[in-house]
């Protein structure tokens, strides 16, 4: 009788998990979609709005969000600030460990007085822009 009953309780464990595969998979959300911004701009309206940017600012910004994503920036910011747009580290600031004077310099300031308290896309515009302007030569991680 105590093999029937494992029997009996292994296929219904089977036939359960048989019948509840689809139904979790029906009931699962999809992957969570690339955020989708008003007319394709690289930020969202409010950051537009906020930031009063012009459509070729937009144009530069999206170009710096692809420039951030190549491994050779990703390595960077690794290096620099473990992927921490918030930190501080002595005079070096976010992400890119901008000193307050480089980030004012290289325009920074429209977006926040030091770098660490900018929006990850005005960080990463700022950077691309640096570096249109110097290569890799102000980051002692490239």
């Amino acid at each position: 009788m105590n093999k029937f009953i494992a029997t009996s309780a292994a296929a219904m464990v089977g036939a359960t998990a048989l019948v509840a595969v689809p139904a979790v998979a029906d009931a699962a959300p999809a992957a969570p979609a690339a955020k989708s911004y008003h007319k394709g701009r690289p930020v969202t309206k409010a950051h537009v709005r906020h930031y009063h940017l012009k459509n070729w600012e937009l144009k530069q910004i999206k170009k710096a969000q692809r420039w951030a994503k190549t491994s050779k920036s990703r390595s960077v910011i690794r290096c620099e600030s473990g992927f921490d747009y918030k930190m501080v580290d002595g005079t070096y600031k976010g992400a890119w460990q901008f000193l307050d004077s480089t980030w004012r310099g290289a325009g920074g300031g429209r977006y926040a007085p030091a770098a660490n308290r900018a929006p990850k896309f005005a960080q990463n515009h700022i950077a691309w822009k640096l570096y249109q302007r110097s290569g890799w030569g102000p980051w002692s991680c490239a």
